[in-house]
């Protein structure tokens, strides 16, 4: 989702997000572009308006917050968690 401020929040199972800063998707975007592809897991399949696994910047960009929420799969750790009163 494209949120006013420019920045990206990537919405997960269970409440869960990733906000996605435009600052980090500007200096990074060229590795980005490159490498959107190896952000899908093997045998998976995402359905976009362009077709199976085709993105355009947007869904590049969302690929990308993605694995933020996946990187420490392997042995995860929680470092924090943030709860909203309202």
């Amino acid at each position: 989702m494209n949120m006013k401020d420019g920045n990206i929040l990537v919405q997960y199972k269970y409440d869960v997000t990733t906000v996605l800063f435009a600052d980090v998707v500007e200096r990074n975007w060229a590795e980005i572009d490159a490498n959107h592809q190896r952000a899908i897991a093997t045998s998976e399949v995402l359905m976009t308006p362009l077709g199976p696994n085709r993105f355009d910047d947007f869904g590049k960009k969302a690929l990308f917050g993605r694995c933020y929420m996946f990187m420490d799969a392997q042995t995860p750790k929680v470092v924090r968690v943030e709860r909203c009163d309202g």
